[in-house]
Parts: structure tokens; C-alpha cells; sequence
């Protein structure tokens, strides 16, 4: 699905869910999450370096298990390890995984109870999940922190486009699609890069499951 943050490619792409989504590829680990506390574990931080260097053995599917291994070692040893449960997702979107990547998720909201784009995520693996009701909530809650974010933010603000895709996303993924059309357009007709115009306007009269698969396609995990 989509999720956009401004560390990502050309300024929005976060990375996927080969996953995100665009949902959970490559490109995910390397959004240089910063940790929730100053001072993290060693021991913690040893475990993570040794499951990333499994990255590129990410569609092995005994690979994909030994890092999320590590990574459950690194997170036992602390438990407010931010940077080593969102690295976890990515392997276990590769192992289809959806249940453990959704409680994995929930940890990182933990950490970070603000941070609308997470929402976005929790609700993806749930569709994944085969679990609607629990994915609508997840992102309701997403565009409520949009909504609130957005009601004192100036457009001028370098973060109102990725804001506004966001909630735009929301609003597709909620099955409110003339809103997220019309929110899509309006911002679209603002945007003076061309690139990112583009990447506004694809995403006009995309449902739900074509906005998931889209992302999840091939085409864009790479």
C-alpha cells in the first residue's frame, strides 16, 4: 500500500510492503529510522546488524526466518528498540507473515502513538490478514492524526504534500474514493514537480485492492 514519507525516494516514496508497500521491500530498511531512546542496548544493536546483513538474501525464505530471529533477540533484549521491530516487518512481509507482522506493528505504535503512516501499515497487513474490520480502524486512526496534523499546518510546509497523499490513502483504503479524488486533483493542480504530480495522479480511481496490489507488485519491489 502506500505510505509516504519524506525520507524516501524523489522525496516521498517510502519504501514498500514488497510490502508497502511499496509496503515492505528493500528499500523499507532503509528509511533510517531514528531509535525512541537515546541509548539502545549493544547487544540489541549486534543482533540487528547481523539480520540486515540478510537483506539481500530477503526472498530466501530460511534467510528471511533466521533475521527475524536475530531481530526477535534484539527486541527481547529491548523492548523499546524501534529501529529492530520496524526492520522485522520487512522479513516477515517476505514470509507472508501478516499475524506477527501486525502485533510487530502494534510495538512500533507503542513507541510512537502519533506517527499517522504507521496506522497506514498496521492497516495493510491486516487486509492481508483477511481482516477488514480490524484494518478499517487502523486506518481511521491514521486520518484522524492527518486530519489534526493538517488543521494547523501551512501548505507551505515541507511535509503537507506527503500529509495529504497519506490521508488521501486513508480515504481509499476507508472506500471513500470521491474524497480521496477530489483531495488527489485538488493537490495535484498544486504540485509543480513534475514527478510528484504524477505519483498524485495515479493514484485517482484506484480502489482499495488495486492501490494494495499496485504495491505490492513485482514492478514496484524492486
Amino acid at each position: 500500500m502506500v505510505v509516504f514519507r519524506r525520507t524516501d525516494v524523489g522525496g516521498y516514496f517510502m519504501t514498500t510492503i514488497k510490502f508497502i508497500l511499496i509496503f515492505l521491500s528493500i528499500t523499507f530498511c532503509s528509511c533510517g529510522q531514528k531509535n525512541t531512546k537515546d541509548k539502545v542496548d549493544q547487544a540489541a544493536v549486534k543482533f540487528n546488524n547481523s539480520a540486515m546483513a540478510m537483506v539481500k538474501y530477503l526472498k530466501n525464505a530460511d534467510s528471511s526466518q533466521k533475521a527475524v530471529e536475530l531481530l526477535d533477540s534484539a527486541t527481547r533484549l529491548d523492548t523499546n528498540y524501534y529501529l529492530g521491530y520496524f526492520n522485522k516487518l520487512m522479513f516477515l512481509n517476505s514470509l507472508k507473515q501478516y499475524d506477527k507482522a501486525i502485533l510487530t506493528t502494534q510495538n512500533l505504535i507503542r513507541l510512537r502513538p502519533d506517527a499517522h503512516d504507521l496506522y497506514i501499515i498496521g492497516g495493510v497487513f491486516c487486509e492481508k490478514n483477511y481482516d477488514t474490520i480490524s484494518s478499517k480502524k487502523y486506518f481511521q486512526k491514521s486520518l484522524e492524526i492527518c486530519d489534526v496534523v493538517l488543521d494547523t499546518m501551512s501548505f507551505k510546509n515541507n511535509d503537507y504534500e506527503m500529509i495529504m497523499t497519506n490521508k488521501a490513502v486513508n480515504l481509499i483504503m476507508l472506500n471513500r474514493n470521491a474524497e480521496a479524488n477530489a483531495l488527489l486533483k485538488k493537490l495535484g493542480e498544486t504540485q509543480s514537480d513534475g514527478t510528484m504530480k504524477k505519483i498524485t495522479l495515479s493514484l485517482m480511481g484506484l480502489n482499495k485492492n488495486q492501490l494494495i496490489e499496485m504495491y505490492y507488485s513485482d514492478k514496484n519491489s524492486r
